[in-house]
């Protein structure tokens, strides 16, 4: 879950450096990911059957006024 305010104008999940999301746009070809909410408080998404393969670190990225953060 990432938590989000109004200054965000783009919102993005990677997993190390491949994009899932951006926005409401799937970028990932694995099924098992999908998004659950994508508001104007909260972008999350979930990994269906989650396995060890997963593991790793998955960030949010947003974009604030065109200041990228993570």
């Amino acid at each position: 879950r990432c938590t989000v305010d109004d200054r965000v104008t783009r919102v993005a999940w990677l997993n190390r450096s491949t994009i899932l999301y951006a926005g409401n746009d799937k970028w990932s070809i694995d099924n098992r990911v999908v998004i659950v909410s994508n508001t104007k408080t909260q972008y999350s998404i979930k990994i269906h059957n989650v396995d060890v393969y997963d593991e790793g670190p998955y960030t949010c990225s947003v974009q604030t006024d065109n200041h990228p953060k993570t």
